[in-house]
C-alpha cells in the first residue's frame, strides 16, 4: 500500500491546537443525520436470532466499504448467538468453527480440545460469528449465501468466520490474488488476534496464518485502520483496568503490515473525572467507561468515534445473563494529530451519534461503529450498531441490535459559530507551495464571513484585509475566498488566518492548487 500525492490540503477547525485566539465563538458538535436502520436480525437465520429466550443481535464491529472490484457496497458484520448452550434448543453445531462448547474445562467441542492445526481452545464459545451482506446503494442490503460453513447441517448461510468483528482490507498490491482480501480480528476460541485471507471477500481461510499475528487476552473489538500518510496500520481496542471498577479504556497498537510485527498494545485513552462528571450530568451515571473506538486519517487529523458507556448501575450478583454493568452507550467525536494522543471534540461531550429518543430503535445504545466511514463524494456515512436496550439488560429477548447509518456533509463534524460577531485567529501556517486558492467550508446564509491574511505577528498583510475580502454569504462546502486584486499565490511567507464571522459558522479551510 502506497500513499498517493495530495492535490489539496484541508484543515479542520475541529483541531483546537491550530487556534491561537478566538472571541465570540462557540464550538458546536454536529450529530450525524440518522436514517432508519438499514439492516436487522432475520428471524429465519438462527445465527442472528436463536428463537424464544435468545437474543436478536447483529453488530457493526466490522467493516463497510464500497468495493470497486465488484461494484457494490459490502459489509462484514458480526452477530452473537450466545451463550447458546444455556438454551436447550440453542446448541447449534458449526463444526468448521469448532462450535459449540460449554463452560466445562478443559474447553472442548464435542470432546475435541484442539483444532485440526493442533491449536488448543483457551476459552469457551459465545456464538461470535462474522457474516457478509452487500448492497447496490448502501441502504438496501441482502445477505447472500456463501456456503462455506455448516450450520446444523446446512450450508445455506452467510457465515464466514468467528472473529469478534473483522477489519477487512483490499490489498491491491498483494501478488497472490488468493489473498487479495485480508481480515483481522479477535478470535475468542484462542483469545488472540488472527489474520484470515480471501480471493474475493466471500470465501476465507487461515491456512497461511495459523499463529496469532498479535497477542491480546481481552475480548472486544479490534478496529484497524491504514494510515496512508505514515504507511502504518493502527489498531484500537479495549482493556479493563484491574481497579475496583474494572473500568474499560482504549488501547493502541501499530504495525507496518497486517501480518506484523505489532507493537505491544498499551492503554491510550482513559476516562477522566470530567468524563465521569458529564456522564453524571447527562445520565445520572456513576462513572464513564470507554467501550470501543473506531478512527481513521481524515485530512490533517485522525478522526475517531469513541463509544462511551455511562454506567448507571453495577452488576447484579448471581444473575445468569447479567452484564458487568448497566447504562446507555453513545458515540462521541475525538481527534488526534498523531493517532495516539487524543482530545475530545468539545468539553460538553456532545454525542456525535446520540441515543435515539422515545421508542427509537437505537434508544438504549450506540454500541459500536464500522472501523471507518464510507466517503461518497461530499457525504460521509458511518454505519453503526443501535440497540433498544441498555448495556445490562437481563431479558435476553430484549437484547435486539440493528445496524443503521449516520451521515455528515464533508468536514461538517464540528462548527465554530458566532451568533453575532466573532473572530478566530489561527497559529502560523506554512502555505503549500502549489496553493493558488483558499476555500472555506461555511454556513453564512444569515450573515457573512470574511477572511484576513496576517503575518506571524498577527498584522494584516497588505491587500488581504477583511475590507478587501468579498463577503461570503451563502452555505457552501467549498467557497473560494477573494480579495480585490490579490490571490493566495501572491503570498509566499508563513502566515496566519483571521476568520471574521458575523452570524456564521465555519468548519474547515482548504488550500487548493
Amino acid at each position: 500500500m502506497h500513499m498517493q500525492p495530495a492535490t489539496q490540503e484541508t484543515v479542520l477547525l475541529l483541531d483546537e491546537t491550530l487556534i491561537e485566539a478566538q472571541n465570540g465563538i462557540e464550538r458546536q458538535v454536529k450529530p450525524g443525520e440518522k436514517i432508519p436502520f438499514v439492516m436487522e436480525p432475520d428471524e429465519d437465520k438462527p445465527w442472528e436470532y436463536g428463537g424464544p429466550g435468545m437474543s436478536r443481535r447483529i453488530h457493526l464491529y466490522g467493516t463497510v466499504l464500497f468495493d470497486d472490484l465488484v461494484g457494490k457496497y459490502r459489509m462484514w458484520y458480526f452477530c452473537r448467538m450466545g451463550p447458546h448452550w444455556r438454551v436447550p434448543a440453542g446448541n447449534f453445531q458449526i463444526p468448521e468453527l469448532y462450535m459449540p462448547r460449554t463452560d466445562e474445562k478443559p474447553y472442548h467441542c464435542n470432546g475435541a480440545t484442539e483444532d485440526h492445526y493442533g491449536r488448543t481452545f483457551v476459552d469457551n464459545d459465545r456464538g461470535d460469528l462474522v457474516c457478509y451482506a452487500e448492497s447496490e446503494d448502501g441502504l438496501n442490503w441482502s445477505k447472500p449465501t456463501i456456503g462455506d460453513m455448516s450450520f446444523n447441517g446446512s450450508k445455506d448461510n452467510n457465515i464466514f468466520w468467528d472473529l469478534h468483528g473483522a477489519s477487512v482490507f483490499i490489498d491491491r498490491e498483494e501478488p497472490d490474488h488468493t489473498k487479495r482480501y485480508k481480515a483481522i480480528g479477535f478470535c475468542r476460541r484462542y483469545r488472540n488476534i488472527f489474520l484470515i485471507t480471501s480471493p474475493d471477500g466471500l470465501h476465507w481461510d487461515d491456512k497461511d496464518y495459523v499463529d496469532p499475528v498479535s497477542e491480546r487476552g481481552n475480548e472486544g473489538s479490534f478496529n484497524v485502520t491504514f494510515d496512508e500518510r505514515e504507511q502504518v496500520f493502527r489498531a484500537y481496542s479495549i482493556v479493563r483496568f484491574q481497579d475496583r471498577d474494572k473500568r474499560r479504556v482504549i488501547c493502541y497498537t501499530e504495525s507496518p503490515s497486517l501480518e506484523g510485527p505489532w507493537k505491544e498494545s498499551t492503554p491510550m485513552l482513559e476516562p477522566t473525572s470530567w468524563d465521569d462528571e458529564m456522564a453524571h450530568r447527562k445520565f445520572g451515571a456513576l462513572r464513564a467507561e470507554f467501550h470501543n473506538m473506531s478512527a481513521f486519517r481524515y485530512h490533517n487529523l485522525h478522526l475517531g468515534l469513541l463509544g462511551v458507556l455511562n454506567v448507571t448501575a453495577e452488576q447484579i450478583p448471581n444473575e445468569a445473563n447479567q452484564m458487568p454493568c448497566d447504562g446507555p452507550v453513545e458515540s462521541q467525536f475525538v481527534y488526534s494529530r498523531d493517532g495516539i494522543n487524543w482530545a475530545h471534540a468539545c468539553r460538553d461531550r456532545t454525542a456525535a451519534i446520540p441515543c435515539g429518543e422515545g421508542d427509537a430503535w437505537d434508544r438504549g445504545m450506540v454500541m459500536g461503529v464500522a472501523r471507518e466511514p464510507v466517503i461518497e463524494g461530499d457525504d460521509v456515512h458511518w454505519y453503526y450498531t443501535g440497540c433498544e436496550h441498555t448495556h445490562g439488560e437481563l431479558d435476553m429477548e430484549k437484547r435486539t441490535k440493528r445496524i443503521g447509518r449516520a451521515s455528515w456533509k464533508r468536514d461538517r463534524f464540528v462548527a465554530l459559530e458566532a451568533e453575532g460577531e466573532g473572530e478566530i485567529l489561527t497559529k502560523t501556517i506554512e502555505l503549500p507551495k502549489v496553493a493558488s486558492t483558499l476555500e472555506v467550508n461555511a454556513e453564512a446564509s444569515g450573515g457573512q464571513l470574511r477572511v484576513e491574511l496576517c503575518d506571524v505577528r498577527g498584522e494584516v498583510l497588505e491587500g488581504f484585509s477583511k475590507g478587501a475580502c468579498a463577503p461570503i454569504t451563502g452555505d457552501s462546502l467549498r467557497e473560494s475566498v477573494r480579495w480585490s486584486g490579490k490571490t493566495i499565490a501572491d503570498v509566499r511567507v508563513p502566515m496566519k488566518l483571521r476568520l471574521c464571522l458575523d452570524r456564521a459558522k465555519v468548519y474547515s479551510f482548504t488550500f487548493r492548487e
